[in-house]
């Protein structure tokens, strides 16, 4: 950093000698950008050769020959809520997008967007069928977090994806999650049996073993509008909801059934655990009506809330069922 400061001192030795009043404004407008890229660099130099760079988020690596993979997010700005924290929806994508660098990493990635060569070949999608999650911490602005993912074979046709969240500073861990996916047609739209070929690619990949996890495995109640304790209508996901497979992203979807919990709830709890089960697509500009009911045990040990959803078109059919845990 020597010559960094013996720049400085050359700049400031030719702004005490300027000539005019213009010249030593126009050069007293150098000196906070010097001292602001001066900062920036010795802060990136600690970071290189002080706690040895692990505050850099990365691209991802692959573990346990390939079975596991991980990758560290920053949390941004624009990922926070009013509290600070991270949003479910961030934690969502940081999801997705490990999935697919491991698909990347491993090369067996296609098309760019989670499908292997001879799913291509096919016209197959994979289209998530059902998901739970567990935080037990939200991470809040500018915290490092590092994201573990690895898949299992589930039944002949479908895949589960494992994930866990830990804080890249303490090692603790802050989310677990798993979530089924489905194979589909992207012309017919239409679930689709998976070839030798297709899970071939695969099964080098497969987790022979599942970390445990509570899983939420209770069956999820039907709602109607006539059942619901509070209902949200008139919900209209738009052109920024859609993902590449054409339909709004089962993301997205998550934030119309959110939509449906009650103020009250919302503004006094933070979301603890959640189950979905995606039962149709969505596509842009339906008409949305988001239902949420109390369900029949829903103050657990005094400390969390319960909550049944349902999420679905105006018209009745249901696309989203679900249930979230909420605790103050």
């Amino acid at each position: 950093m020597s010559s960094l400061t013996e720049f400085q001192k050359n700049v400031l030795e030719i702004i005490s000698t300027a000539a005019t009043p213009m010249e030593i404004f126009n050069q007293m407008l150098v000196v906070p950008i010097i001292n602001t890229v001066s900062a920036a660099m010795e802060e990136k130099w600690e970071l290189n050769n002080g706690k040895a760079g692990i505050l850099e988020p990365s691209t991802g690596r692959l573990s346990q020959d390939g079975l596991i993979f991980q990758q560290n997010f920053t949390v941004n700005s624009y990922e926070i809520g009013s509290d600070f924290r991270i949003s479910i929806e961030a934690l969502m994508n940081y999801l997705q997008e490990t999935s697919l660098n491991h698909f990347k990493s491993a090369g067996i990635l296609a098309d760019g967007f989670g499908s292997t060569l001879e799913m291509t070949a096919n016209d197959l999608i994979w289209l998530a069928c059902r998901s739970h999650m567990e935080v037990y911490h939200y991470p809040s602005w500018a915290d490092v977090v590092q994201v573990e993912g690895w898949m299992c074979r589930s039944g002949r046709n479908s895949m589960r994806r494992e994930w866990r969240i830990r804080d890249l500073k303490t090692g603790k861990t802050l989310m677990r999650a798993s979530s089924l996916f489905v194979l589909m047609n992207k012309k017919t739209r239409k679930f689709s049996k998976a070839s030798e070929e297709v899970m071939g690619e695969l099964k080098p990949f497969f987790m022979h073993f599942d970390l445990p996890m509570n899983k939420d495995s209770r069956k999820l109640q039907g709602l109607d509008i006539d059942k619901a304790d509070y209902i949200r209508t008139g919900l209209n996901p738009g052109w920024t909801d859609m993902d590449v497979n054409q339909h709004v992203s089962h993301i997205k979807l998550v934030n119309y059934v959110l939509e449906g919990v009650p103020r009250s709830v919302v503004e006094s709890d933070e979301l603890c655990a959640m189950t979905l089960e995606y039962r149709k697509e969505c596509n842009m500009d339906s008409v949305l009506q988001s239902l949420s009911k109390f369900s029949s045990n829903h103050f657990i040990n005094n400390q969390e809330i319960e909550l049944d959803h349902s999420l679905s078109l105006e018209c009745g059919t249901e696309l989203v069922r679900g249930r979230t845990s909420w605790k103050k």
